[in-house]
């Protein structure tokens, strides 16, 4: 289409509106010098008569309006006003207005000089004169979910949501290209010479490899080039384009095809070229381990943290300026406290320091550096499930629990009443204050307790010795039991001196006494049923995070042998083993984890069992969890309506229900998964584990974990697991020392 025939379309909608007149000294007019050939089509100004033709200022509509002239079907749409906003269509006297109802995602994005991609439109509302909504509504089915509600990783800036856009079907090719041009990249440089290395950019392929953000750049690189697409589309051979998104999005883009977009559409933004370092390798970071070395009396400086930045980019984060500074402080604080002489005290604030606490052998306090839940301090190889997820699903549990703690069981119309109309909105006082770990996260550590202290781990694949375990359970319980005050002879292992554990919290007697009845098989023993059965699918899927680790019938066999102390109801184990199942893909240690609606199903295909039971769990699967592969709305589920809120499987599908579409907005996630009658406790603790192994404790939300009890030894004991079963095990590493942490019994 040319620009005379879209200015032409617009004229005859201005006559349309404004009628015959609208040419007179009163009327309107295309504002024929301005015209531009945008990303979307045509955009045409129009203005007064008066103002165009006869310069009055004060007849002047501003800010001007613009149509929008679509291409390639000539639709009419109304620009926004402001840089960014999205065009309408236009709306003509006696017809029909249908307004469009744009998804979130992609209004939030700011991509309005793209134009309006008909998948990211939801669906319509019909409008009256008025432009008020009559009620009559009609779906797209076209529509496809956008990236951040399917679970995605969630974009840092322009470059990443382009890419996520482009990559579920939002952006057309040549709107993803011109996209590009409003887009910088980072390009990894040697710290010490300026130079890329050859590894990013083959000169034989003229092919340049580039990273979206600096955190997404290879462990190793500690300074970098930033530039625009724009620049490197002028050079005289523009590069081909490897571009790294992060986890779940990669591009190529030619340089040719860039070039010719750029000319077609030139960036009007500045210009970007500038070398940078990151924050471990910022000299201002030298200075101050020199003069903490000074103020401390060391003998010499703490190297700069770049080891721990590297450690930290592995796991898919990237310590901070701050972070930086604080690992040099506490890199500094235990070298100091290491010296003899004079004997020197721990400061009073660990934290500010870059500390973090952690437990010995006794269960007593000794200082740590701080890691910020980014990198862990045993050199672990990840030999199949990441470090970050696992600790992030353990914090992520007692988070969720600590959330749910104080409306456990209400209705949501009680939680309501309490709370206000948005129900509980931050960590709620529980026990005496907000964040206090409850009786779950204990017997979650105690399960996890047990599962190192198995023998198994010695002798793999020995029946003889695999048949041990239920008693190691048992032996776990009956500490854990210890610690709300049941009487128990020969303690052993650190858990169990830890004095923040020796506190009873949400258990009455009766449950302890049914617990304590089961654990010591007393006659008058009776099985439990329900939801507390899926306290042990977390803990039994370590024990096959690494090779040959596990039992010889699977992690089936140790949630079976693990579950079955204290429930034995066919249903609640086959929802244990399902979960287990779960975990053992959402701890993976890709840089990817898929979402649970992907996974949920995934598991059901890859274990195709039979039964009444897992015909149950297939249906909590169906009612709880929403489909975002396919074109037309999801039915996103609210976790009041799934189930009766209280039995195991009810619980979990409540779980899923909050998580699903929710991955990317964890305070969201968190809060559905307590809100709603029933056991809220239980169902945000298994959010928050699932939604944890997605982020990581650095994605959890800063200012609840801030505030929750022994988040620290959480982390510790999830770390200490993980190292137990991994390849280089602690075991091994340590000996004596790890079985006198950990005894064999």
């Amino acid at each position: 289409m040319e620009a005379a025939e879209a200015m032409e379309k617009v004229g005859n909608w201005l006559r349309a509106v404004h009628g015959p007149t609208v040419a007179g000294p009163g009327g309107l007019r295309v504002d024929h010098d301005r015209v531009l050939r945008v990303p979307e089509g045509w955009s045409i100004p129009y203005n007064t008569v008066a103002f165009l033709d006869d310069g009055r200022p004060d007849k002047e509509l501003f800010p001007p309006p613009s149509v929008v002239v679509r291409e390639p079907d000539g639709e009419l749409r109304q620009a926004h006003p402001n840089p960014g906003g999205l065009s309408t269509p236009v709306a003509y006297p006696g017809q029909e207005s249908w307004r469009e109802v744009v998804d979130p995602e992609y209004v939030k994005a700011g991509l309005g000089e793209l134009g309006v991609p008909l998948p990211a439109v939801a669906g319509w509302v019909k409008v009256d004169n008025d432009g008020q909504q009559t009620g009559e509504e009609r779906e797209n089915p076209e529509y496809r979910a956008g990236p951040i509600r399917r679970g995605y990783p969630k974009p840092e800036n322009l470059l990443e949501t382009l890419l996520a856009f482009a990559s579920v079907g939002w952006l057309s090719r040549e709107q993803l290209l011109i996209g590009l041009l409003r887009c910088e990249v980072f390009v990894p440089l040697d710290v010490e010479t300026g130079s890329t290395d050859r590894f990013y950019f083959s000169e034989d392929r003229n092919e340049l490899r580039v990273f979206s953000s600096t955190r997404n750049l290879p462990a190793r690189e500690h300074a970098w080039w930033q530039v625009d697409l724009a620049t490197l589309a002028e050079f005289e051979h523009p590069p081909n384009l490897v571009i790294n998104g992060g986890p779940a999005t990669f591009e190529d883009v030619t340089g040719d095809e860039l070039a010719d977009a750029a000319k077609r559409f030139p960036r009007h933004d500045a210009r970007i070229d500038r070398h940078g370092r990151s924050p471990e390798a910022e000299q201002e970071l030298a200075q101050l381990a020199a003069d903490t070395a000074t103020r401390m009396g060391l003998a010499a400086p703490v190297e700069l943290p770049r080891t721990a930045a590297e450690r930290a980019r592995r796991n898919g984060f990237e310590l901070t300026a701050e972070e930086c500074r604080k690992t040099v402080l506490g890199q500094s604080w235990l070298r100091r406290l290491e010296q003899p002489e004079p004997p020197r005290s721990k400061p009073n604030d660990l934290g500010a320091n870059g500390l973090a606490p952690s437990w010995d052998n006794e269960g007593r306090i000794v200082p740590r550096l701080d890691t910020f839940g980014k990198y862990p301090l045993p050199d672990l190889e990840n030999f199949r499930y990441g470090w970050q997820r696992v600790v992030g699903a353990y914090v992520g549990f007692a988070l969720g629990e600590a959330l749910g703690t104080a409306v456990d069981r209400l209705r949501l119309d009680e939680i309501v009443a309490r709370f206000g109309p948005d129900g509980v909105t931050g960590l709620p006082i529980a026990f005496d204050q907000p964040g206090r770990i409850g009786s779950l996260t204990q017997r979650m550590l105690f399960y996890t307790e047990a599962v190192i202290r198995s023998p198994h781990r010695e002798q793999p694949e020995s029946r003889d010795v695999e048949q041990l375990f239920p008693g190691v359970v048992r032996g776990a319980l009956l500490r854990w039991l210890h610690t709300q005050g049941a009487p128990l002879d020969n303690t052993d292992g650190w858990l169990v001196q830890v004095p923040d554990l020796r506190i009873r919290r949400g258990a009455d007697d009766a449950e302890l006494n049914a617990y304590h009845a089961l654990v010591t098989r007393a006659p008058q023993a009776t099985a439990m049923t329900g939801p507390t059965a899926l306290l042990g699918a977390l803990p039994a899927v370590l024990t096959a995070a690494g090779p040959g680790t596990g039992f010889s019938g699977g992690i089936r066999q140790v949630v079976r042998d693990l579950v079955t102390v204290t429930h034995r109801q066919e249903e609640d184990l086959a929802a244990a083993t399902y979960l287990s199942w779960l975990f053992e893909h959402a701890l993976t240690k890709d840089s990817f984890s898929y979402p649970v609606w992907n996974l949920s199903r995934e598991v059901l295909e890859e274990h195709p069992e039979s039964g009444p039971e897992w015909a149950a769990v297939q249906a909590m699967v169906n009612e709880s969890v929403p489909f975002f592969g396919e074109h037309g709305l999801p039915d996103l589920r609210m976790p009041e309506l799934i189930g009766d809120g209280q039995s195991t499987l009810a619980v979990l599908g409540r779980a899923f229900a909050a998580l699903s579409g929710f991955e990317n907005y964890p305070e969201q996630a968190l809060l559905r998964g307590v809100n709603h009658s029933g056991r809220s406790a239980l169902t945000g603790a298994l959010t928050g584990a699932l939604l944890g192994a997605r982020v990581g404790m650095p994605g959890l939300p800063a200012k609840w974990v801030e505030q929750l009890e022994l988040h620290h030894l959480i982390e510790q004991l999830a770390t200490d697991a993980l190292w137990h079963f991994d390849r280089r095990s602690a075991l091994h590493q340590l000996g004596t020392t790890w079985t006198e942490r950990y005894p064999r019994h």
